[in-house]
């Protein structure tokens, strides 16, 4: 039996435009998704929000909300995650990618109509459209 991995994502928004990253993954780096990663053992969930958006673009992060959560289950690849989605506030603006990024922009609510977003941003964005942008 297999444990859910527990991951932590960030939405950042400068000027009424939220920030997306292309990570180095095969399975991510076609689409676009929050900044964030894996709950390491002994680290609060905010804490792994802090450090992932530390490590993957070098910001220094406040979070300012808990947005909600999505289950992402692939019995085909054995895989279940659960992520937890913060809003989150940066007093720093520059983005200093990781080698696990291949890209970072802000995009705007229109501008991400036409992106192609990971399952669990889609989810999110349908759920708390308002109260993200």
């Amino acid at each position: 039996m297999k444990i859910p991995r527990i991951v932590a994502s960030v939405i950042l928004k400068k000027e009424n435009k939220i920030l997306l990253v292309k990570e180095v993954l095969e399975d991510f780096k076609e689409h676009w998704i929050f900044p964030g990663g894996g709950v390491d053992f002994g680290e609060t969930i905010t804490e792994a929000a802090k450090r992932e958006v530390k490590e993957e673009i070098g910001l220094d992060i406040e979070i300012k909300e808990f947005l909600g959560f999505k289950e992402a289950i692939f019995p085909q690849y054995k895989y279940h995650t659960v992520i937890f989605f913060f809003i989150g506030e940066s007093s720093n603006d520059k983005i200093i990618k990781s080698d696990k990024i291949l890209d970072a922009k802000y995009f705007s609510k229109e501008e991400i109509k036409n992106l192609k977003l990971v399952q669990s941003a889609e989810w999110i964005l349908e759920d708390y459209i308002k109260k993200v942008f």
